[in-house]
Order: C-alpha cells, then sequence, then structure tokens
C-alpha cells in the first residue's frame, strides 16, 4: 500500500512540473530524463537575462537541453569564476600575456574623419608590446612627417585650454620635427606677441620650476591627443621626476627652469632626430646618462657660484692677526697691563681696535682707550 501511495506521490509531482511548464510557454514530454525542450522565445530572453553565461551558447543549444542540465552548467559556471578569482594575480597576468600572441581581433574596413567619424579600431586595447617598438612601428605606418595638423583637440575637458599655441600644435604633429619647443607649451607663449608682427606668436621664457612643470604637463597630454602612440614625453616627465627635477644640480642654480627648459628642448631634438632615422626615442634610462653630459657641458652661472665668490673676497680680505685685547675694548677684560695674555702665551695691549678706513682692515686706533668710549 505504501508502494503505491509513493508512485501516485510521483506521478502527481512530474504532472504538476508538466502544467506548469505548460502554463509557462514550455511544454515537455511527461518523462522528465527526456532532453527535448521546446522554450518560447520570451522565455528564451528570460534565461538569458538570468543567467548570463548563456550568452556563448546558441538558442538551439539552450532549447535542446533540459532545465536539470542548464541549472548544473550555471552551477559549473559560478564554481569556475569563483576560481577564477582566486587564481594568483601574476599567474592571470602572465598567462594573459601568453594568449596574446594566438589571440587576433579582427578589424573591420571602415571611415574615420578623425571628428564627426570614428572608426571603431580606433578603441582597440593598448598595445602590450615594448613602447619603443610602438614607436618605430608608427614610423613605419605614419611617415616621416607625420599627419595634417588641427588644433582642435578638447584641452579644455582636462583643465588646460589655452596652454598650446598654435606653432606648437603644428610642430606636434611632425615626429620630425627640429622647430618643437617646450615654450610651445606655456600660457606665455599663447599671450605674448612679437613686436614687429602682431599676429606672430613669440615663445616666452620659463623661468619658474612650477611654470616649467606646468608646460611639461601639456605638453603630454597634448601628445596623448596628437600621438597617441608615442610615449616619449613620458619618459621625460618619468625622468624628472625621479631626479626631483634634478634637484643635486639645479637645485642652487638661479635660472634653474630655463636650463631644464633648455634640456628638453635637446631631447626633443634628439627624438627627432631618432625618428626621421627609424630609431627608438629617448627612454628614461637614457635620459639619465644624456642629463649627466648636458649639465658637465652646462657652464656654471648659479647662486652658490655667487655665494663661493663671495666667500673667496672674505678669504682674500682676512683680517691678520694683532696683539690687542679685544675683549678689553668691550669693557670684559678686568685684567692689569702686563697681564693681559693671550692662549698662546703672547702679551695683549689694551688700546682701541678700532678701523678708522675699512678698505685698510689692517690698520688699527691703537690709541690708550676703549672703541666703546670713543669710537659709536
Amino acid at each position: 500500500m505504501e508502494t503505491e501511495n509513493v508512485v501516485i506521490s510521483r506521478a502527481s509531482m512530474r504532472q504538476k512540473i508538466v502544467e506548469e511548464e505548460d502554463r509557462s510557454g514550455s511544454r515537455r514530454v511527461s518523462d522528465p530524463g527526456t532532453t527535448s525542450t521546446s522554450l518560447g522565445d520570451s522565455d528564451l530572453a528570460c534565461l538569458r537575462k538570468k543567467f548570463p553565461f548563456l550568452a556563448e551558447f546558441s538558442d538551439e543549444f539552450v532549447r535542446s537541453r533540459p532545465t536539470e542540465t542548464l541549472l548544473k552548467m550555471e552551477t559549473t559556471s559560478i564554481k569556475m569564476k569563483e576560481l577564477e578569482k582566486g587564481r594568483d594575480i601574476d599567474d592571470k597576468l602572465s598567462s594573459n600575456k601568453m594568449e596574446l600572441e594566438d589571440t587576433f581581433t579582427e578589424v573591420k574596413a571602415g571611415k574615420d574623419n578623425r571628428s564627426s567619424i570614428l572608426h571603431a579600431a580606433r578603441f582597440l586595447a593598448g598595445a602590450a608590446c615594448a613602447s619603443t617598438k610602438l614607436w618605430r612601428r608608427a614610423r613605419q605606418v605614419i611617415g616621416l612627417t607625420g599627419h595634417p595638423p588641427v588644433g582642435s583637440y578638447d584641452l579644455a575637458a582636462v583643465g588646460l585650454a589655452g596652454y598650446v599655441s598654435k606653432k606648437g600644435w603644428v610642430e606636434a604633429a611632425n615626429p620630425a620635427s627640429p622647430k618643437i619647443r617646450l615654450q610651445q607649451f606655456s600660457i606665455i607663449s599663447c599671450t605674448a606677441k612679437s613686436k614687429n608682427n602682431s599676429h606672430e606668436e613669440k615663445e616666452g621664457d620659463i623661468q619658474e620650476l612650477p611654470e616649467f612643470k606646468l608646460a611639461l604637463r601639456a605638453m603630454r597630454v597634448a601628445f596623448c591627443f596628437v600621438r597617441p602612440w608615442d610615449h616619449s614625453i613620458l619618459a621625460l616627465e618619468g625622468f624628472f621626476e625621479q631626479t626631483q627635477y634634478c634637484e643635486k644640480e639645479t637645485g642652487s642654480l638661479d635660472n634653474r627652469a630655463g636650463i631644464l627648459t633648455k634640456f628638453v628642448n635637446y631631447c626633443l631634438g634628439q627624438n627627432a632626430d631618432r625618428w626621421r632615422d627609424g630609431e627608438g626615442y629617448l627612454t628614461t634610462g637614457e635620459l639619465v646618462i644624456h642629463w649627466a653630459s648636458f649639465v658637465g657641458a652646462m657652464p656654471l652661472s648659479s647662486k652658490s657660484k655667487q655665494a663661493k665668490d663671495k666667500k673667496q673676497e672674505k678669504t682674500e680680505v682676512k683680517r691678520k692677526w694683532v696683539d690687542i685685547c679685544f675683549p678689553w675694548n668691550s669693557g670684559n677684560c678686568l685684567k692689569a697691563v702686563g697681564d693681559c695674555k693671550s692662549a698662546k702665551g703672547t702679551n695683549l695691549r689694551h688700546v682701541c681696535n678700532y678701523i678708522p678706513d675699512r678698505s685698510k682692515p689692517d690698520v688699527y686706533c691703537g690709541k690708550d682707550h676703549p672703541r666703546t668710549s670713543f669710537h659709536k
């Protein structure tokens, strides 16, 4: 009797499952062990929404699998994601790097005018190779003089509107330009005009370190817009950050910003030469060597030199030792005449130590009165 009740109970459960699936728009045969299912479009869309992993499978595959199989697949997918999270980050990065060699993105043909129509290829993931390799590859693709220059880049979005002069945009577009200067990315160059021609831009001098840093940042941002493949300014900025803007060599210079600007312009010229020759740009490591040569050939003109000259002058006018008691002149020596001696035992005279003529530091008054009493 109990066995019959169990059989009847199981049959009732199967019938309920069939009725529920029929009401939801999905018909299934009475035997739950079969693999034939028929899902409506709305049910299929609902399943895909609730189970994102199904996006990898076709509609036919999903419809041909029973609910139990789909649930098992969903459980397996969750476990795989948990295992993925538990993987060591270094292993994950390494495996992703290895997969790059066999992973290709199909770039479809299309149109791009750099303005209103942007091709999808502009949004590919960044190149994961040596940046100098990217530079040399750009030289092969772009050619010598680069693309036509424009000045409509959105620097206002990054807080640098007006920091790049018109000439700066022109020279930045040409990687081989020998005329590019850091001054072209300073706010001074955008406001200064030549005296001879009011429409001609004048490159103002960069005189302060904060102004130098801002011009370097403006140039880096401009290069990101004009040459997104060019990391040469990032290398320059990295060099200055590592050396604290050459604090050791230029911290006491009276024209620190000007000298750093000259070095940047020198490096820009070197990179332009390397572009023409198809070579890589100056990396941060190479910049250390170039800076050592540059600062070694730089003429010394600094505050430290001025202090050194003053010190030499003081050394030259250093007074000679005299046998006069200086404490007696200030009223601090109570010894009698003949008893006053120096640390080495030399008799000291109680006479005035006032110097009437500063150009003759070794000529004292020498009279029998203390300096504080007769000379104010």
